[in-house]
């Protein structure tokens, strides 16, 4: 078996020729995207283009106009020449200048002996130190024990977590209330998500509920406005129709009377026959005429009936879906106040006690990344830097820290 100190050695001889190896290799190539970046693009002269857009879980990007282009692996340049080409070969503009920059990275994640493993937000200039600060420190024993006093860091992180959900439950029923009273608008009473977090925070997680209820709103507000127009249309056409079908009938009854008239001048001998077979042609097609108005009339009719019954369904159908989410998110919100009770009554038996096994014996730190499509690990020391994507994998031997803080 090999010993510690032995162990240590090699970790640090591997680690000091990997990382130099990784340096020249990242001095020379360009950042590569992943899912989980979130880039922002513009073009100049269309302010209206500039957006943010997230790599998604298929590695692609949307691009109005364009639609998805893939984005995984590729760098910043290679994906604003893929945008440019794709604007062009659909013969959206002629020569665009795209510009496109990070705006979020993809995250880290951490693994094993800390206080809160996972995801963390990625920011240049992390070192594996800084990961594990701001994953709460080493703590050798999180899964080794069931006292609720190793438990603190977890629950207080599990109750902030759960204050956030109730904002943003808050902000979603004010959200679907404003959108029952067709209102574009709302406020979140400050008295219940007070502790959530910080107000620019709360103003984050409203602006984003906002938006959304704007473009809920607007894509009503076409549904709707298309609807109507339909039946104004239909209404035209039946008083149209009415219009000509009254005039038809009128005339059509003038000409029975001239008829009358002709054919007892016929029987006088005072008109010509053939001038009865006229008036009776012209009485035949008149009366075709009107029947045929009348068929069109009863058809348009129908396309009202049919046109004011969708509209009323439409209606209907959209304040029953508004009923049934508002109702949907308050159940949310008062499981997570039961949930928030209950994770409130657990913080009152948790102790602020915390492993600080970390402080005596050096940790065995692996750091997993993907480079140019190849998973590659190698051992690394609390001053290496991280990069997105990365798993940095931090495992304590808790005999060996044990001795070494004798």
């Amino acid at each position: 078996m090999i010993s510690r100190p032995m162990r240590g050695l090699r970790l640090a001889v591997l680690c000091a020729a990997l990382s130099s190896s990784w340096s020249a290799w990242a001095a020379n190539t360009a950042y590569k995207l992943d899912t989980g970046d979130i880039v922002e693009i513009d073009i100049f002269g269309m302010p209206d283009f500039k957006r943010r857009v997230t790599v998604d879980i298929d590695g692609e990007v949307a691009i109005p106009f364009v639609g998805g282009l893939h984005a995984s692996g590729l760098s910043l340049a290679e994906l604003r020449s893929s945008i440019g080409a794709g604007l062009v070969g659909v013969g959206a503009m002629q020569s665009p200048q795209v510009t496109v920059e990070i705006a979020e990275h993809r995250p880290f994640y951490i693994s094993g002996d800390v206080s809160r493993p996972g995801a963390i937000a990625y920011r240049k200039g992390l070192t594996v130190r800084h990961a594990i600060a701001l994953s709460g420190g080493f703590d050798a024993l999180r899964f080794r024990s069931e006292n609720p006093l190793m438990a603190a860091p977890e629950l207080r992180s599990k109750n902030q977590a759960l204050l956030l959900d109730l904002a943003r439950a808050e902000a979603r029923i004010a959200s679907v209330q404003a959108e029952i009273d067709n209102r574009a608008d709302f406020q979140i009473a400050p008295s219940t998500v007070q502790q959530a977090a910080s107000p620019k925070v709360l103003e984050e997680i409203a602006k984003a509920e906002r938006q959304s209820l704007a473009a809920r709103l607007q894509e009503w507000s076409k549904q709707f406005e298309f609807q109507r127009l339909k039946v104004e249309q239909a209404r035209e056409q039946v008083a149209a129709l009415s219009g000509s079908l009254e005039q038809q009938s009128e005339a059509a009854k003038y000409q029975k009377a001239a008829l009358e008239r002709t054919t007892a001048n016929v029987l006088k001998g005072v008109t010509a026959i053939n001038r009865g077979d006229e008036e009776r042609r012209s009485l035949a097609q008149m009366k075709a005429t009107e029947t045929d108005t009348r068929s069109r009339l009863a058809s348009a009719n129908t396309d009202l009936a049919s046109a004011v019954r969708e509209l009323e369904r439409m209606t209907s159908d959209r304040a029953a879906g508004l009923q049934k989410a508002y109702e949907s998110v308050s159940v949310e919100r008062e499981k997570i106040k039961f949930d928030l009770r209950a994770s409130a009554e657990k913080l009152l038996y948790a102790g602020a006690l915390k492993a600080q096994i970390g402080r005596a014996a050096a940790p065995d730190i692996v750091i997993h990344r993907v480079v140019d499509g190849e998973k590659t690990s190698f051992a690394a020391d609390q001053d290496s830097e991280i990069l997105p994507g990365d798993l940095i994998e931090v495992m304590i031997d808790p005999l060996a820290a044990a001795a070494a803080a004798r």
